[in-house]
């Protein structure tokens, strides 16, 4: 099976899911000394403001943007699709874009405002930059590090893209384009809602594969 839950990312998936759960009540409610945490924080890392900062911190933003984690999800679409895998890239389109999707809903019923200063538009829980950047680290560890030949490049390459992941995070604050908890929040979302999409994956890829003719003969 190409779509494959590794145990620990099982794991991951349910302390990310509660640790979501706990932030959105959390934010939800406006609980004072959370928001006022927030606040602190953010503003501490507005006062570390310097121009090469400036220039990398944008970078690794735009890395993690909407418009960048698309790109990713549809070159891996496209390799999974031209490689036969067809089902496998169903999945990857469906995860992506169910996820931004739920996380928009989200972002209206939360309704939380950006921080004083910020550039970006919309409202600021979860980061979708964290939520989508996530979302492509953790389907990477499913269906791309595996595959890696040796355990020194699944290593390094775990490694390089949980790097990526938490700069993309310290981006956001640094950028005072959100708060603390709306990057966690995203974060975790994204590996949350990528470990469930997975286990429905394995429950009902088969069925999708006998049910349709189109994809007798894919593998899953």
């Amino acid at each position: 099976m190409v779509v494959r839950l590794a145990d620990y990312l099982k794991r991951v998936g349910l302390i990310s899911g509660a640790i979501f759960i706990v932030l959105f009540i959390v934010v939800a409610v406006r609980l004072t000394p959370i928001m006022n945490m927030d606040t602190a924080i953010t503003a501490a890392f507005g006062k570390w403001n310097f121009t090469f900062g400036d220039i990398f911190m944008n970078t690794i933003s735009f890395l993690g943007s909407t418009v960048a984690t698309l790109i990713y999800a549809a070159i891996g679409f496209a390799l999974l699709y031209i490689s036969g895998l067809r089902i496998p890239a169903l999945w990857v389109a469906l995860t992506y874009g169910s996820g931004m999707g739920v996380a928009f809903v989200i972002k209206q019923i939360v309704s939380r405002a950006r921080p004083l200063g910020h550039i970006s538009d919309g409202f600021s829980f979860p980061s979708g930059h964290a939520l989508g950047t996530f979302m492509i680290i953790t389907m990477a560890f499913i269906i791309v590090i595996p595959n890696l030949p040796t355990l020194k490049m699944q290593s390094w390459m775990g490694f390089g893209l949980i790097t990526l992941g938490l700069l993309v995070m310290e981006s956001r604050l640094y950028l005072q384009d959100h708060y603390l908890t709306d990057v966690v929040a995203g974060a975790s979302f994204g590996i949350a809602w990528v470990v469930l999409t997975t286990w429905l994956y394995d429950k009902y890829a088969d069925v999708l594969r006998q049910r349709f003719a189109f994809f007798e003969y894919d593998e899953i």
